[in-house]
């Protein structure tokens, strides 16, 4: 009986391996708001709507550099690569508006980007924790009297509300902070973040410098994102014609989409140029071989696998993947499987 079991375990697995992109979308747009306000028809207020949500998903994944690409493609061909859209009732909104859900077809969008040559991020919800330090005429602000701080969290911008993919946490009050930063206060910029802020588990973390002058606020970013160490400085320039406030907005702003652009470029996928990998299963459980299929089929990053070998004590199965092996490490242990590297083979650790 053990044997039927296993022989249908193997028969499963092979079954259409190939051409495995997952159903999970990262082309999927939510909440695209549209004005029914004006002479439009139907059609020309749903090419609005696909319009806008293109829009919004080109500004979401790709960097700022490649935008401007692909922002002018034409509404048929925007069409072309939607495979399915809900309009929402307004019930609760604006009897001048409707919302609608959009999802584009993943292949049809790897292949448009493909053809452009420019490689997206792959993005979902990400935490980050920010420490953000404020320097005025040589005096410090921590926590008390920071705006940044104090204002991190609040959208005063639409450009901000683009990237709510992004929550960021602000560090708890703490007195040995207060005790680093006075202690390092003539070298702020040399201060090692990884033990600033070790206290947190989380894997994405901005530490920053911010020096208002009268013309331009000086910002340095030092960042741990995606296990790269990160230095930046730059500069965002004042309005003179504005208040204090209103600047420290601006520059909040600014601020935040550089973070942004930073955690873009150490997402990159390259559509042009897949990864292969031989992983190992060990067979030790009947149920192994269905889990690792399983787990292959909804990493959105693996095109597709097939078997190279298999045999009652493991399986040899080679992927093709996009991005960077740590993603696909960090992707396997999401969902509950470790992906070791031992004696020079990449082995699959079922936990």
């Amino acid at each position: 009986m053990n044997k039927i079991i296993f022989s249908l375990l193997i028969i499963v697995f092979l079954l259409k391996t190939g051409n495995v992109f997952s159903n999970i979308n990262i082309f999927h747009v939510d909440n695209i708001v549209v004005n029914t306000k004006g002479n439009l028809n139907k059609e020309q207020l749903l090419n609005n709507a696909f319009r806008k949500g293109f829009d919004n998903l080109v500004k979401k994944i790709l960097l700022k550099k490649d935008q401007n690409l692909v922002l002018s493609t034409s509404i048929d061909d925007i069409k072309k690569m939607i495979s399915n859209y809900r309009i929402y009732s307004n019930e609760d909104s604006n009897k001048n508006e409707f919302k609608i859900n959009l999802s584009f077809d993943r292949q049809r969008m790897n292949n448009f980007f493909s053809l452009k040559g420019i490689s997206y991020a792959d993005l979902s919800k990400t935490s980050l924790l920010i420490f953000p330090v404020l320097v005025e005429k040589d005096n410090f602000y921590i926590f008390s009297n920071n705006f940044f701080y104090k204002n991190w969290n609040i959208k005063n911008d639409e450009k901000e509300k683009e990237n709510e993919f992004v929550e960021y946490i602000i560090p708890i009050e703490n007195l040995e902070y207060v005790q680093i930063i006075q202690q390092n206060k003539n070298s702020l910029e040399a201060i090692d973040i990884n033990k600033l802020l070790s206290d947190y588990n989380v894997e994405n973390y901005v530490f920053l410098v911010i020096r208002p002058l009268k013309k331009k606020t000086n910002v340095f970013l030092k960042a741990n994102i995606s296990n790269n160490n990160i230095v930046k400085n730059f500069e965002v320039t004042n309005s003179l014609d504005i208040d204090k406030i209103s600047n420290f907005e601006k520059t909040r702003g600014n601020i935040k989409r550089e973070i942004v652009e930073i955690l873009k470029s150490q997402n990159l996928i390259d559509i042009r140029t897949p990864s292969f990998l031989n992983i190992f299963v060990d067979i030790r459980k009947q149920d192994d071989l269905l889990k690792t299929r399983s787990v292959l089929k909804k990493i959105k990053l693996i095109e597709n696998f097939y078997v190279l070998e298999l045999n009652k004590n493991y399986a040899k199965v080679r992927i093709k993947y996009f991005g960077k092996i740590e993603k696909i490490k960090n992707k396997f242990n999401e969902m509950g499987i470790e992906l070791k590297n031992l004696d020079n083979q990449w082995k699959v650790v079922i936990k």
